[in-house]
Order: structure tokens, then C-alpha cells, then sequence
């Protein structure tokens, strides 16, 4: 791809996407358009977890198991 093709692109997906910036560069194989920044996508609401239960008594009335090696 030229340098003026790049730029072209580069200006096309700036319309398409104006909260990111566009640029080109170029390297070995010729010249590429790179994406260089992005804006932080709008907050859609926010999910929170309840709180978590207080733990319960022990159903087993606390013995210890006899298999744990006690």
C-alpha cells in the first residue's frame, strides 16, 4: 500500500470509528494503517454482586471427620 492509500484509510476509519485515532507507518513491507489509541467504551450500567451470606452453623454439629486423620 502506498504512503496517499494509508492515509486515505486512515481517514476513512477515523469516520467510522471517531473515538479511536488513526495513523499510518511504514515498514518493510510498505505502508500500514495502525490504530494508536481508544476511547474507553460508555459505562452500560454496572453489575455488582450481593454481598456474600454470612457463613452458616456447621450441619454436622462439629465433629471432626474420622477419616481426616485426627
Amino acid at each position: 500500500m502506498t504512503r496517499e492509500e494509508a492515509e486515505t484509510e486512515a481517514a476513512r476509519r477515523q469516520a467510522n470509528e471517531p473515538g479511536a485515532k488513526w495513523t499510518v507507518t511504514e515498514r518493510a513491507d510498505g505502508w500500514h494503517v495502525v490504530r494508536i489509541g481508544l476511547a474507553p467504551a460508555p459505562a452500560k450500567g454496572t453489575a455488582t454482586k450481593p454481598p456474600p451470606e454470612a457463613p452458616q452453623s456447621d450441619p454436622r454439629g462439629g465433629r471432626p471427620n474420622p477419616n481426616w486423620g485426627f
